[in-house]
């Protein structure tokens, strides 16, 4: 047996040079040619994803500025100054984690020590990893170093969240921004690792593993080197999907067909089968709206299909499956998901709000197009809807037709100005008066309607109205008493989250009796 301490894939592959470097050649052809030009700045910040190469480029360039035949593009990795960089031990290139040197102490104590030559390279490099949590004064204590640094120091900072970064600094760094590496990139790096260390594994899952990395090859790497002990048998996806707990493509266009044909109850067993093999529900939950994203975007153009990141099979099936769906409906279940998943934050029993979400879309009825509804609504005999005697026949038409448009009024107004619909929604239509159309508010929202008073407001409503009852209106708004309401019964506070947490999902509000 060989006693020789195993040594992690992600360490082991990690690259040596700049070519060697992932998916980041226009950042590597930049500072090659910076070294070639002899054009090196003293402060760079390489920001992006974890996992995407930021700190081994920092380390390649330490080595080329202070390899013995360096500067060079091309450095020896044998020399003493490579390899004790390689191992995070030259005392001239200094590695420091920014969460936990963070303070005014610490960059202070840096600040004296830049003073001091090399001990044997030709530079002093700091490599600063997560820069961004370098408090406030520490970073106006680095600020002065940044300005007027020494000529044999250079500052390589990483980070993770440029933006959180002072923009004094930001000015004072030639910034790289690292991108996240493509799948298929990861998926053939894979393929040549499990090749060299003769693991057994079908093209299938190391697609998986790739794409569960979301875009990380350090990430993909971990999850090779957890999936290789898995057994001596040729790993499968399905081994790959159980080992991970991510959501089979399966169950997602199971899901998707039930609640096409409004089955309610076939979509919560795919989802308590789902649940049942321990996966997260808000995992499932982000899966399933990126599985409504992928249809929204074969909807838009069959051509983007080239941008769902996924294997050929599940882009087939995906081609076969957005005939069941309409534009309107996806994005109806998008804004469903999409609220699901913030209640889900704040909500305990998590698997209940996600049932209820996936009742509400097996439950809705179809969605038509605004041009269909708006052409339904020109029809006499659909707004002819009452007879009553007291009224005359066009006064009728008028009434009802107003109270008809109400929902594509507000609509049509959200799609434009979402706050003055919302305030609108709280209105109540009393019907048209000649060209007068009346709606009422109770006294509680007198500032909705002072706000929808104002001129350029009350315009917009006026536009969108008399398009759609094919006249001149004007609107007028009325203030009426409040509803008497009585006193609720007091819920515990279990009923009183759930409630809550229907009326969020629903989209519902409060009204009174």
């Amino acid at each position: 047996m060989d006693n020789k301490p195993y040594l992690v894939i992600a360490r082991k592959y990690r690259p040596q040079n700049f070519d060697e470097v992932m998916g980041q050649n226009p950042i590597a052809t930049t500072l090659k040619n910076a070294i070639s030009l002899n054009r090196i700045g003293h402060a760079y910040l390489f920001t992006g994803p974890r996992g995407v190469g930021k700190t081994s480029m920092a380390r390649i360039f330490a080595k080329a500025l202070n390899c013995r035949s360096g500067p060079t593009v091309n450095p020896c990795g044998k020399c003493q100054a490579c390899i004790e960089i390689e191992g995070a031990r030259s005392l001239d290139v200094l590695e420091i984690d920014g969460a936990s040197n963070r303070g005014i102490d610490e960059i202070r104590t840096l600040r004296e020590n830049v003073k001091f030559a090399p001990a044997a390279g030709k530079f002093k490099i700091y490599i600063i990893d997560e820069v961004h949590q370098i408090t406030p004064d520490g970073f106006n204590a680095l600020l002065k170093t940044l300005e007027e640094p020494p000529a044999h120091v250079k500052f390589i900072f990483a980070t993770t969240a440029a933006y959180k970064v002072p923009a004094t600094i930001l000015s004072r760094c030639q910034r790289f921004d690292f991108r996240r590496i493509p799948t298929p990139l990861i998926a053939d790096t894979l393929k040549e690792i499990c090749k060299k260390e003769k693991i057994k594994i079908d093209d299938e899952a190391v697609f998986e593993i790739a794409k569960a990395a979301d875009g990380s090859l350090r990430d993909s790497q971990s999850i090779l080197d957890q999936i290789a002990a898995m057994s001596e048998d040729t790993v499968t996806k399905k081994d790959v999907i159980q080992s991970l707990g991510v959501l089979e493509e399966e169950a997602l266009f199971q899901l998707m067909e039930a609640l096409a044909k409004k089955d309610a109850a076939t979509a919560l067993r795919v989802a308590d089968d789902v649940l049942k093999e321990g996966k997260d529900p808000v995992l499932f939950l982000e899966k399933f709206l990126e599985h409504v994203r992928n249809l929204l975007f074969l909807h838009a153009s069959e051509k983007l299909i080239d941008l769902v990141d996924a294997d050929e099979s599940y882009k087939k099936n995906l081609e076969r499956q957005k005939k069941d769906f309409t534009k309107d409906e996806l994005f109806y279940f998008f804004s469903v998901i999409m609220h699901t998943l913030q209640t889900l934050k704040r909500f305990e029993k998590k698997r209940v709000p996600l049932e209820i979400a996936l009742i509400k879309l097996a439950q809705k009825a179809p969605m038509r197009e605004l041009s269909e509804i708006l052409e339904t609504l020109k029809t006499p005999e659909k707004k002819n809807l009452t007879a009553d005697p007291a009224i005359s026949d066009s006064e009728e038409k008028k009434t009802v037709s107003l109270d008809a448009v109400w929902p594509v009024l507000l609509r049509t107004i959200k799609s434009e100005k979402i706050s003055i619909a919302s305030y609108l929604a709280e209105g109540e239509p009393l019907g048209l008066a000649g060209r007068i159309a009346k709606i009422s508010f109770p006294e509680k929202h007198n500032f909705h309607r002072e706000t929808l008073e104002r001129t350029e407001n009350k315009k917009l409503i006026e536009r969108h109205l008399s398009g759609l009852l094919e006249q001149d209106v004007i609107v007028e708004f009325q203030t009426v008493p409040d509803k008497l309401e009585t006193a609720p019964a007091k819920l515990d506070s279990q009923t009183e989250e759930t409630l809550r947490s229907a009326i969020h999902i629903f989209g519902g509000r409060v009204v009174g009796n």
